[in-house]
């Protein structure tokens, strides 16, 4: 190991959006509600890990999380609609960002989805903005 890097493993993460997002789905959009986030702790031992490389200023890391829609999915579900639609949607978060001079560091980047019955991969988009 070079002396300016350090590898971590990512261990917890919970996150909820409340502030609604709309989807459009068969053409119609639908409000989905808040969104909730946490670790995909059925991953190989080798996932949600990254580097900080104070050589470079950078820092890295690979998120598998899984994105639950709670609203969306009873809705879904009221409506009869077959389980694989109300399943979390599984995403890989490869993101970077700088080391601040106070060692914290602000991330972005973009999200890789799994397949999934409701949000097709080649339609769906998402990605991590650096926070403030």
């Amino acid at each position: 190991m070079n002396d300016s890097t350090v590898h971590f493993k990512i261990t917890q993460l919970d996150i909820e959006v409340a502030e609604p997002i709309s989807l459009e789905w068969q053409e119609r959009e639908i409000d989905a509600g808040p969104i909730t986030a946490e670790l995909d702790q059925a991953i190989s031992q080798t996932a949600n890990q990254g580097t900080l490389d104070y050589g470079q200023c950078r820092a890295r890391a690979e998120f598998h999380v899984r994105l639950r829609f709670p609203e969306l999915a009873s809705t879904l579900e009221s409506l009869g609609v077959d389980e694989e639609l109300t399943q979390p949607l599984r995403v890989v978060i490869r993101s970077e960002g700088e080391i601040l001079d106070d060692h914290s560091f602000m991330l972005s980047g973009v999200c890789d989805l799994s397949p999934h019955k409701l949000f097709s991969a080649k339609e769906t988009r998402a990605s991590v903005l650096p926070g403030v």
